[in-house]
Parts: C-alpha cells; sequence; structure tokens
C-alpha cells in the first residue's frame, strides 16, 4: 500500500481518487508520519464492511454475476466440460 503524507494527499486528492476508482490499491495517508487514515475506493470498502455471508450465499451471488447468459438466464452447468462423465453421479444446480 503506498503511503501519502497529509499535504500530498491534499494536493493530490483528485489523482489518488482517480486511482483507487479506477482498481489501483488503496493509499495510506499519514499525518506526522502515523498513518492516520486510507484512501480506498467505494467497492473495496463495501466488499470489507459488507456483512458476512455464508459461502451457499456467496456461491448464490457469484452465479448470478458471473453465470448469466446474455439474455440473464443463467447456464445449466457451466462445468459439465471440466467433470468427468464416466460414472458420474447425477448433478443439478
Amino acid at each position: 500500500m503506498q503511503t501519502l503524507p497529509f499535504s500530498e494527499a491534499r494536493a493530490q486528492l483528485a489523482n489518488a481518487l482517480r486511482s483507487v476508482e479506477a482498481g489501483n490499491e488503496p493509499f495510506s495517508i499519514s499525518r506526522r508520519g502515523q498513518v492516520a487514515g486510507v484512501l480506498m475506493s467505494f467497492e473495496q470498502y463495501q466488499r470489507m464492511s459488507g456483512a458476512a455471508t455464508g459461502f451457499a450465499e456467496k456461491l448464490k451471488q457469484w452465479r448470478t454475476e458471473q453465470l448469466t447468459t446474455p439474455g440473464g438466464i443463467p447456464e445449466d452447468d457451466p462445468f459439465s466440460h471440466l467433470r468427468q462423465m464416466d460414472n458420474a453421479r447425477e448433478f443439478s444446480w
């Protein structure tokens, strides 16, 4: 994590904000040599401060975000090409 002195952070706030919005790592902001705060994107903040959810909820969220076709319909089994099908058990999402 890059550290910026407070005076530099104040002078470069627009550039620092663009950087974290673009997905770069957060900046720590120091005052008198001690870290006083952190500048991060709102998305990073939400990930860090969000309520803890279980694995099943995270999987459901991931499937909704990542495994949809252009029409918005979830794919039936996106991993069928990865599984070995001989002597396989039946599986459905």
